[in-house]
């Protein structure tokens, strides 16, 4: 092995992962990395989207704010990441890596003591009070694929690896510690010189566990109800119920995840066309070790269906290039309360559909890049115990443009400008006045309005990148996003969290390729 593919190789398990914080704006990228992206995903095109061998090192920091959110986000988040990606080619295996560390804080937080990758958990603590918290994220990200008997067969595969802690530093302290690993594993055949047909099966495991502590005894001892209390949720707002009564302020949620996935190629004269359709299904099991006798204790039962759905179409001509994808994610989940004779209280759907169109035009001093994209999102959540619903559905719209401008001296210039509106096609919602409680009055109600509210925005991006020898190259970008959003319907019930109106979003990347 040559000492320059060993040094590929150790950068080729370095990379980047990025929490992603509600966003629909197009992203302003360059379509190859697009291609490239949506190849992690779907490792059957690995030797064929991604390139033999390259390196990417970044550092980032970004900082959101504003008081347009969900209930259950933070008011203020900073993030700094550090991220490198790359690939490399060895004795005809194509291999690609990543490694990312992430570190947010979050000031602050209300009814949150979750990892923020889980959403649709139907058994969490939380409390009204403002919870200040630091989360930290590692990732490792492994692909790799090989072509065997004259290239008409292939095997591929990937792993990915996530570590996280977080911890809050006020009562009432969460402190939470998380892994998930995930494998795949896959075979490929071409039926014909430009058809390809693939499948995939694909196995996780992972484990989150969940701890509430007081540092003021006090607090804990209280009866009163108090923004320090620590409540349990269950399901959308049944049973929240401070912990005087549960006693046992602990819990883990111990997951497995089984799937498969089938795909579809054809590489002609009229582009490169992508397709496949997955499947994976999640059981998590939320219960409790019980730590004096050493027995477990069966809280709640959450069974997670994803089904997926994926096309993509690339075509270069010349100096153009053309991209459209088409993108659609359909979650549906139930619950089974083992503690209450097994019953299902908790539904959760959510169906997520995106098409994006990419044309880039390059040409030796100018590059301009065009996109648009349009995205539709229902959500439904309902709630047995307590006849909480909520169903919504959105309308997303984008628009965006990047020129590039190459001087003379090997650097490059970059402007871009983004244009979107998320609009409210509507937000039907029930609760029973007689079954309110605090998570309603704190969560469900500004919830409500935040779905009913349409929003529109902008985003604001410039970049400047050198040049180095041997195709090296330093870049530094830095974008501005503003959301607003207009005036929601009044409700007529106690909402104790009002919502606001903007939300901006600033960031800096400085990266190195080589």
């Amino acid at each position: 092995m040559k000492k320059r593919d060993i040094i590929g190789l150790l950068f080729a398990t370095w990379g980047a992962c990025l929490p992603v914080y509600a966003q629909t704006t197009v992203e302003q990228d360059t379509i190859e990395r697009r291609i490239r992206q949506y190849t992690v995903d779907n490792p059957m095109w690995l030797e064929k989207s991604v390139s033999p061998r390259y390196s990417l090192i970044q550092l980032g920091y970004s900082q959101i704010s504003g008081e347009y959110r969900a209930a259950q986000d933070a008011q203020k988040i900073k993030n700094i990441n550090f991220n490198s990606e790359g690939a490399v080619t060895i004795k005809d295996v194509r291999l690609w890596g990543r490694f990312a560390y992430n570190r947010s804080t979050e000031d602050s937080t209300r009814f949150a003591h979750q990892t923020r990758e889980n959403p649709a958990s139907p058994w969490y603590f939380g409390s009204y009070g403002y919870n200040h918290y630091e989360r930290i994220n590692y990732l490792i990200q492994t692909r790799g694929q090989k072509y065997f008997a004259d290239r008409r067969y292939s095997v591929f595969g990937g792993l990915d690896y996530h570590v996280g802690n977080h911890f809050s530093n006020n009562d009432p302290r969460g402190t939470i510690d998380a892994i998930q690993v995930n494998g795949s594993l896959g075979g490929s055949a071409h039926i014909t010189s430009e058809w390809e047909l693939g499948a995939e099966g694909k196995y996780g495991y992972g484990q989150e566990r969940v701890e509430i502590a007081y540092r003021n005894d006090q607090y804990a001892l209280s009866a009163v109800e108090s923004p320090f209390m620590n409540y349990i949720v269950r399901g959308y707002g049944w049973k929240v119920s401070d912990w005087l009564n549960e006693k046992n302020m602990y819990y883990q949620n111990d997951m497995k995840r089984y799937g498969a996935k089938f795909y579809l190629s054809w590489d002609g004269h009229l582009g490169k066309f992508y397709g496949n359709i997955g499947y994976l299904q999640e059981v998590q099991r939320y219960r409790q070790t019980l730590r004096n006798d050493s027995r477990i204790n069966e809280l709640s039962k959450f069974n997670l269906d994803q089904l997926s759905y994926q096309l993509l179409w690339n075509l270069k001509q010349s100096n153009r290039t053309y991209l459209v994808s088409f993108n659609s994610f359909i979650h549906s989940g139930k619950d089974r309360v083992i503690e209450s004779g097994d019953a299902q209280n908790y539904v959760y759907r959510k169906k997520h559909h995106t098409l994006d169109f990419s044309y880039l035009v390059h040409n030796k001093k100018w590059q301009q890049l065009y996109e648009a994209n349009i995205g539709y999102t229902n959500q439904f959540r309902h709630d047995g115990g307590t006849e909480t619903r909520l169903d919504y559905d959105r309308l997303d719209y984008g628009l965006a443009t990047l020129f590039t401008y190459a001087t003379a001296r090997n650097q490059e210039f970059e402007f871009g400008l983004t244009a979107f509106m998320e609009r409210n096609l509507g937000a039907a919602w029930t609760l029973p006045v007689i079954n309110e409680n605090v998570f309603h009055q704190y969560v469900f109600y500004h919830d409500v309005l935040y779905h009913q509210a349409n929003v529109w925005g902008g985003k604001l991006r410039l970049g400047f990148m050198q040049r180095l020898r041997k195709s090296n190259y330093i870049k530094l970008t830095a974008d501005y996003t503003y959301r607003k959003a207009g005036q929601a319907d009044a409700l007529d019930r106690m909402n104790l969290a009002p919502l606001g109106r903007t939300r901006e979003e600033g960031s800096l990347r400085l990266s190195y390729g080589f």
